[in-house]
């Protein structure tokens, strides 16, 4: 959430309670003709959280990856590069009757394989220099922050209409604060998902 909203100011103020850490990282992709969309990789700090008891986490519109720090590694990376990146792309290009032959550009992150081009012949990668991502990287020239913007207007939306639908007379009405304790990653995780669609 952004940091000037009523809710961040109120969780900071509050005796007694800090604010919240719970951080994900989330990995997005797609081609030049934006046509095509990969799945996101979503990178949380627990395995199986409460929110989602009883959900198949290979049912849900993210590939879900934990860590405590919440970051993409290694070993995250480089599972998606072949379980889900090479697949995909591969589909895609069966579907429109293209070669398999792509290019994947790269910012420049630790969480990158430097070996990542000899994982299939088919796919070459290039990295992009240090300092020059925002700058060079398409899919941070607005996909990103759109992204962003829609999941923000979505999450905020979730949270008028919560508050704002009038209950009978025998239930007590939503406030902010009771929303934003409900919030969880399952409604962050169907959020992502709509805003990426």
């Amino acid at each position: 959430m952004p940091n000037r909203t009523y809710i961040t100011k109120e969780e900071k103020s509050a005796p007694g309670h800090k604010a919240s850490k719970e951080r994900l990282t989330l990995l997005l992709g797609g081609n030049a003709a934006s046509d095509f969309k990969l799945k996101p990789l979503l990178v949380y700090q627990a395995e199986n959280p409460r929110a989602l008891k009883g959900i198949w986490k290979s049912q849900l519109p993210v590939i879900w990856k934990t860590n405590k720090k919440s970051w993409v590694t290694l070993a995250d990376f480089d599972d998606w590069f072949i379980n889900h990146f090479v697949p995909s792309v591969e589909r895609y290009c069966t579907q429109k009757g293209i070669p398999f032959k792509v290019l994947l550009v790269l910012g420049n992150a630790p969480g990158h394989t430097a070996q990542l081009g000899d994982f299939h012949p088919n796919v070459k990668v290039v990295y992009l220099p240090p300092n020059t991502t925002a700058l060079l990287k398409p899919i941070d020239q607005g996909v990103i922050a759109s992204c962003k913007a829609y999941c923000l207007r979505r999450t905020i939306g979730m949270a008028l209409q919560a508050t704002e639908t009038k209950k009978d007379l025998t239930q007590k009405d939503l406030t902010q604060k009771d929303f934003w304790k409900s919030y969880n990653i399952f409604d962050v995780v169907k959020n992502i998902a709509d805003s990426w669609e």
